[in-house]
């Protein structure tokens, strides 16, 4: 962008107001005619002082584009060594934020700064936002010592319903390069607040010398870019949206651009309210095909701009006071690493790893297996368990992972975890078990505690009263899953499974009544599947008294996971049982040990980095999986053996086993360098290929400093790696797992194809 809102913008795009703060006009003059004084200056022509007569939702979304917050000049500023934050002492908007370390003006220009929005909708409209731009401070106060203020709105103008008895309590305060933003919500306007956002940055600007930005969200396993700046990528449905949107989820996000970023983070462990890191395209893009923000600061006489908000949902009913979730925005230098390092810090002041069974803890593999699926697929009896778990138990496989145990088959008959008679009898599993136990095989029993089978009768006769209901009264429901015949993998006959109410007592109560049959069968854990999933849902709704209620889906999680806990701490010991879930998130790490899901090219290890020594697993299912083995290694992934997807033996696939089997004798052998280490992404070393940087690369830091360089070669050729560790007084040496024992390292060393090398410092 040559001139454009992104960059340094024009000063002379839009005048500011300028108030002199001594003058008679201020200290006498009513807030609102400051209002209109100062939108006479800030308003360009044309279009966009129509843009402050219309109301949002009315005629075109140009207005909406075009409408600007009227600014006084006269500006509260907070500040130290790391960051410059100044807000509008009429509007409150953030007409400032910069990176003082860098000169990064987040905030571009004041003209386009922005102070809040909100929707309270009415019977009549649930479109029925109340505008920063409309309403002005109530009070603002800075601290003596410079570091903090407080703003607060009062009596709040909408859209359509006038003035409402509301109050907005605002708290902006600095710890070195954080900026904390806390508000207080109260509520008496007789409407629920459904959403705010707070804070909002009216036009992030990139740094000067980046020539992209993007932004990227923790998922699952791992990290996703999406580009905002030239190309900006919509994320969501363009018939429900006037501008292109992203709305990222988790506990925080990264706005990356060159060498610098910005952290978005929700500092929150109770999860009772949603947030989403929004970003909007304003206008528009000049060029649709190929997704471009417009290159100048007005394009059609509209004002360019990148919205960075943070949105929070805390369904305040009337009547009721609320504290949102703290906002915590940190500018840093670096690339995402950096960024998580912000995380990495908050995490450590809350999380407490669970006391989990020492295998696990160990360098470990397993192998997954399904038994039965929703479409009678009736593929092993009870009774022929102990035989197919043979095989694990000569390989020294550690854990067999059973799927499709209970009654109907894998994600049919929800949430019961009863035995299905078609298989054998509840005593004929529970021996099964103990027979593969004796091999010195664990036996891990995959569960769903979240969904109920909309098929079944018990779903009509009680369950539907305790799934998670829209603000309409509709439950909310998941598609579900297509099984092994042409009908349901062409969704004709799929099961629809419900979400639940996972907060009400009642659900609270059966997942803890079907978890305990996994204890009493004599399982060394489960793998609770599906662990981070609502199907889209974050709450179950009520009313009560004519207001909506809102109950956190995301917090039932955190309620259900403590139940679990605390039923295996009065039976069998943590120590002596795993629980483990699909793709959990960081919050449930603090009861789910283990965490599954898959990898594939492209990946960002995002939450191996927020969490170097969280037991990780994923799935491998090719035939010849060396590349899958090699990430493995790369990523500290323990290996869950998945033939003929997750239905197959372990002697299906023997090129891919023997390789596993070899790996994991390697981490064992080294396992002070590339388990008991901290990951440390590709941080710490430099790897080149011909001189060319070398991607395929990560490295881990022991206790005692000392670090190993893991290289994977995925190439089909073999490659000569040069590995540069900086000045280092150890002994390189470099081992593999087709090559274990130690060789001298100079440097270079020529890595096979398909395969990988650790370099050691000794």
């Amino acid at each position: 962008m040559s001139n454009g809102a992104i960059a340094d913008r024009n000063p002379k795009a839009a005048p500011r107001c300028s108030i002199n703060r001594d003058s008679y006009a201020f200290r006498a003059a009513s807030a609102f005619l400051i209002f209109l004084a100062c939108a006479g200056a800030l308003f360009f022509p044309g279009a966009r002082a129509q843009g402050w007569k219309w109301p949002s939702g009315n005629d075109s979304p140009v207005h909406d584009s075009d409408r600007l917050t009227p600014v006084s000049g006269k500006t509260a500023i907070i500040e130290n060594d790391d960051v410059r934050l100044g807000f509008d002492s009429v509007s409150g908007a953030l007409v400032q934020f910069e990176y003082k370390k860098t000169g990064w003006k987040i905030q571009t220009a004041p003209e386009l700064a922005e102070s809040f929005r909100i929707f309270a909708p009415t019977a009549q409209r649930s479109y029925n936002p109340i505008l920063g731009a409309r309403n002005q401070l109530s009070a603002i106060e800075k601290a003596p010592d410079g570091q903090s203020l407080k703003l607060v709105w009062r009596s709040l103008k909408s859209e359509y319903r006038g003035m409402l008895d509301m109050t907005l309590t605002g708290t902006v305060s600095l710890d070195g390069p954080e900026v904390n933003f806390d508000l207080q919500v109260q509520n008496n306007s007789g409407l629920t607040i459904s959403s705010i956002d707070w804070p909002v940055i009216g036009s992030l600007g990139k740094p000067k010398a980046a020539s992209d930005m993007r932004r990227m969200a923790n998922e699952e396993h791992g990290g996703r870019e999406v580009p905002i700046y030239p190309v900006f990528r919509n994320e969501m449905g363009y018939w429900g949206t006037n501008f292109p949107i992203q709305m990222g989820a988790g506990r925080y996000n990264l706005v990356l651009a060159g060498d610098q970023g910005i952290y978005l983070g929700t500092h929150d462990t109770s999860y009772q309210e949603v947030t989403r890191y929004t970003v909007e395209l304003k206008p528009g893009y000049s060029d649709s095909f190929d997704d471009r923000v417009p290159d100048d600061v007005e394009i059609s006489n509209h004002p360019v701009r990148i919205v960075t908000s943070i949105e929070h949902f805390p369904f305040v009913p009337s009547g009721e006071t609320a504290t949102l979730a703290r906002i915590v925005i940190c500018p840093f230098q670096g690339d995402w690493h950096h960024g998580a390092d912000v995380y990495r810090r908050w995490r450590a002041t809350w999380f407490h790893r669970p006391i989990t069974p020492a295998w696990v803890e160990k360098v470990n593999s397993w192998q997954e297996l399904q038994i039965n699926s929703s479409e009678d697929d009736l593929r092993t009896k009870y009774t022929d368990l102990p035989q197919r778990a043979a095989e694990a138990a000569k390989a020294g496989i550690d854990a067999i992972q059973i799927v499709g145990w209970a009654k109907g088959g894998q994600d049919r008959g929800l949430p019961s975890h009863d035995t299905d008679p078609r298989l054998g009898t509840h005593d004929e599993l529970k021996q099964a078990i103990a027979k593969i136990q004796a091999m010195g095989v664990h036996v891990v029993l995959f569960n769903k505690y979240q969904w109920a089978d909309t098929s079944t009768a018990a779903y009509d006769r009680e369950l539907q009263n305790h799934m998670a209901h829209d603000p309409n009264g509709i439950p909310y429901q998941f598609s579900g899953y297509g099984y092994q015949t042409p009908e349901q993998l062409e969704d004709i006959n799929t099961r629809r499974l419900a979400v639940a109410c996972i907060p009400d007592p009642f659900w609270l109560n059966l997942s803890a009544t079907e978890f305990r049959k996994s204890i009493d069968l004599g399982a060394s854990g489960i793998l609770f599947d599906d662990v981070v999933d609502h199907a889209g849902a974050d709450y179950c709704f009520s009313h009560k008294n004519g207001q909506l209620v809102a109950k956190s889906l995301w917090a039932g999680d955190s309620m259900l996971g403590e139940r679990l806990r605390q039923i295996v701490g009065s039976t069998v010991g943590p120590e002596n049982f795993l629980l483990s879930g699909e793709a959990a998130y960081d919050l449930e790490t603090r009861y789910y040990s283990l965490t599954y899901s898959r990898i594939s090219p492209g990946y960002i290890p995002l939450a191996r980095y927020n969490d170097p020594f969280l037991p990780m697993m994923i799935a491998v299912t090719g035939f010849d999986d060396r590349e899958m083995i090699n990430e493995a290694l790369r990523y500290r992934f323990i290996i869950s053996y998945e033939p003929f997807h997750f239905k197959g033996n372990l002697s299906d696939f023997p090129l891919t086993l023997n390789y596993g089997l070899k790996m994991d004798e390697f981490r064992k052998k080294y396992h002070e360098y590339v388990w008991d280490a901290e990951f440390r992404d590709d941080q710490d070393a430099d790897v080149t290929v011909e001189g060319e940087p070398f991607p395929g690369f990560s490295t881990y830091r022991r206790s005692d400093g000392r670090r190993a360089v893991v290289v994977v070669n995925s190439d089909r050729r073999p490659l000569t790696i040069n590995v540069d560790l900086g000045k280092t007084s150890a002994v390189l040496e470099w081992a593999s797992p087709e090559s274990p024992e130690l060789h001298p390292f100079s440097g270079i060393v020529d890595v096979p194809a398909r395969s990988a090398v650790v370099v050691m410092e000794q």
